[in-house]
């Protein structure tokens, strides 16, 4: 059982750029790092850096009514990264580094942008359950600058940069209701009554199913062989009667009817 048993896709890739940056980036190694925006960012955290899931757009894959239910999905992805400083030259330059780590971290990684293994035999990490992202389709980046209270008392830079990631998903049905059995009546017309369909040889065949899609014998089959196996009874038994009253007829039959052997 996976991560992706219970968790969505979008959660998931959501994480593996949080871990990517959290994790195996030394530049926010120092940085106080969150998953959402619950919690109000106060001056204590910072630097901080946050990585957000804005919203997911689902589209139809392909024609929405041909097949099963697929899905284009645009997952945005939010970064946030926050930090104090006096200097306004200094901290545009600051916040512009962490985007410029983001994007050199992330979108160069070999291994969590792969579409066929996400495995990296380097460090031994992974996309949980193999998630993959086709594509980036769409990016924008904001610098805000203020404070993080009413009060203006801590000047603050703010580097707001999000990204639409493309994935695609299917859902197939999950049927339940397995055919498991077949019942076949024929020599019946519509509009017959039953007086009338008794009239003419009926037929009727029922099949069973097994778990594992293979026929199981019925009970139609089961009267087939045991009637043919009757039928060879009765056959043998005729003919083993036919044959012991030809011996009958030979051993009763006088000594002058009997074939003489030619002269030598």
């Amino acid at each position: 059982m996976g991560i992706t048993d219970t968790q969505s896709y979008g959660l998931v890739i959501r994480d593996i750029f949080y871990d990517a940056l959290v994790a195996r980036e030394p530049y926010f190694a120092s940085f106080k790092t969150r998953k959402n925006k619950m919690l109000q960012v106060q001056h204590e955290l910072l630097p901080y850096l946050g990585v957000y899931i804005i919203d997911e757009t689902m589209l139809p894959d392909g024609d929405a009514n041909a097949g099963c239910i697929r899905f284009s999905h645009t997952l945005r992805i939010g970064f946030s990264v926050m930090i104090a400083s006096n200097d306004p030259v200094a901290a545009e330059q600051s916040i512009d580094a962490a985007y410029w780590r983001i994007m050199n971290r992330l979108w160069t990684d070999q291994y969590i942008m792969n579409l066929l293994d996400t495995y990296n035999p380097t460090d031994g990490s992974e996309n949980p359950d193999n998630v993959r992202i086709e594509s980036l389709t769409r990016g924008l980046r904001r610098h805000v600058f203020g404070a993080t209270g009413f009060n203006n008392e801590t000047p603050v830079a703010e580097l707001q940069y999000d990204v639409s990631c493309f994935y695609r998903t299917e859902w197939f049905p999950d049927i339940k209701d397995d055919l498991l059995e077949i019942d076949v009546s024929t020599g019946i017309k519509i509009g017959e009554t039953q007086e009338e369909m008794d009239q003419r040889q009926q037929v009727r065949a029922n099949y069973v199913f097994t778990s594992d899609g293979t026929k199981r014998e019925s009970q139609h089959d089961r009267r087939i062989d045991q009637d043919r196996a009757e039928r060879r009874a009765r056959g043998l038994a005729a003919q083993a009667a036919t044959a012991g009253a030809s011996r009958q007829d030979q051993r009763g039959a006088p000594q002058g009817d009997r074939p003489r052997r030619p002269p030598r």
